[in-house]
């Protein structure tokens, strides 16, 4: 006899609740594979991934699924691009690594087959000489094997130590590489944002798009100068921080130089405007402690907001170019 469930049909907004957590799932899925299939560089991405859940715990409206949307998408082209050169880089070297010690290798062969043959050669004249009655005649080849003796072992030595060295500096390239390719390339050590090179892997992924966007610049300066002293990694995490807050959880922040930080939306300028003046608004004037000879005066500061707007057709180097040259002459935004 079949049994009939009493149990409620599922409303639309459980229905809902499950295939967010069912996205969820699967993006948290995305991030831990792209961290074990290259983890030098899926890392950086998984951690940014992991953190969506809890992000869209405050916002699971459409407009920030789908902006979610966008960002893992994005993310997943950028890794795909970075993970693929990485791996050929990685190929290569190791390519040439591997035709160096095999030409060391090959000389090593050579240099021992070279020893046999002298040796054998050696005890064959020594058999010969022990035939010689007259000795005169004895010592002086007694000498002759002695001096070819001293000389065969210096020249054994000289290439000994040469295959030797070779060696050692194959060893230490192979260990350099691997010190690189374990530690994370994209990260501003001291702010712990993402870096410049982060940034400008970001801007050709961006571009491959083909979709309008916007770098935003963040220039922090101190109060009365046009720029920040050396040093100053403490006001820019705190600049990373603030930044952080005036942006959406899906918007990433790297540090584009030593006084400044950028965001990228994915909007044009005019569709930007008004988030772009509050972002203004918000970073404006501040103060931070920075650490001079012991002491921990408050440092005043005032932060400029720019936008530079992508212009279509435009290569990433052409960007950065224009990124530089009107954050640093332009009229900011007020």
């Amino acid at each position: 006899m079949s049994s009939i469930s009493n149990s409620p049909s599922p409303t639309a907004e459980h229905t809902d609740q499950t295939a967010l957590a069912c996205y969820l799932r699967t993006v948290v899925a995305i991030g831990n594979c792209m961290a074990e299939v290259c983890p030098s560089v899926g890392a950086m991405y998984r951690d940014r991934l992991l953190k969506l859940p809890r992000r869209l715990g405050f916002d699971a409206t459409p407009q920030a699924l789908e902006q979610s949307r966008d960002a893992v998408e994005t993310d997943l082209l950028e890794y795909s691009r970075t993970a693929s050169a990485w791996t050929t880089a990685g190929s290569n070297h190791a390519a040439m690594l591997l035709d160096h010690l095999r030409e060391t290798e090959e000389t090593l062969i050579a240099s021992a087959d070279l020893q046999t043959a002298f040796i054998d050669d050696l005890a064959e004249h020594i058999a010969t000489t022990a035939e010689v009655d007259e000795e005169a005649q004895l010592r002086i080849s007694a000498k002759r094997y002695a001096s070819g003796l001293s000389a065969y072992a210096r020249r054994a030595r000289t290439e000994k130590l040469a295959s030797i060295e070779d060696l050692r500096q194959r060893r230490k390239e192979i260990e350099a590489w691997l010190a690189e390719a374990t530690a994370s390339t994209f990260i501003d050590q001291e702010t712990g944002l993402l870096n410049r090179a982060a940034a400008e892997v970001r801007l050709e992924t961006s571009i491959g798009k083909k979709q309008p966007f916007c770098v935003i610049v963040a220039a922090r300066t101190e109060a009365g100068s046009t720029q920040l002293r050396s040093g100053t990694g403490p006001i820019m995490k705190e600049l990373g921080d603030k930044f952080a807050a005036a942006i959406r959880p899906y918007d990433m922040i790297f540090r584009w130089s030593e006084d400044q930080l950028v965001t990228i939306f994915e909007a044009t300028a005019t569709d930007i405007a008004a988030r772009v003046q509050q972002i203004s608004g918000w970073l404006g004037d501040g103060a931070c402690g920075l650490e001079i000879e012991g002491e921990t005066p408050a440092l005043k500061t005032h932060t400029t907001v720019y936008v530079v707007e992508y212009l279509d057709g435009e290569a990433a180097g052409q960007l950065i170019v224009r990124i530089e040259s009107e954050t640093r002459q332009e009229v900011p935004v007020r």
